[in-house]
């Protein structure tokens, strides 16, 4: 892991790792589903483009920024 990227959501302490382990546990399959279930993304909403990749490639580990410049 480069030190600097991107590998967990922060205001819920929970690493993109443990976000995928819990979604695929427990058939999520969508940001709000999470979100609903208060596992992340539901404070400052940073990580959301991010779990939002976790979903539906399983990438675990950005660059930051990656989402945003994937989306143009």
């Amino acid at each position: 892991m480069a030190p600097n990227n991107v590998t967990e959501c922060i205001c819920h302490d929970r690493e993109f790792i443990e976000i995928k382990q819990y979604a695929n546990q427990n058939n999520v399959t969508s940001l709000d589903e999470l979100q609903d279930q208060d596992y992340c993304s539901n404070s400052c909403g940073l990580c959301a483009p991010y779990v939002e990749i976790v979903l539906e490639t399983g990438q675990t580990e950005f660059v930051p920024g990656e989402p945003f410049r994937k989306k143009r």
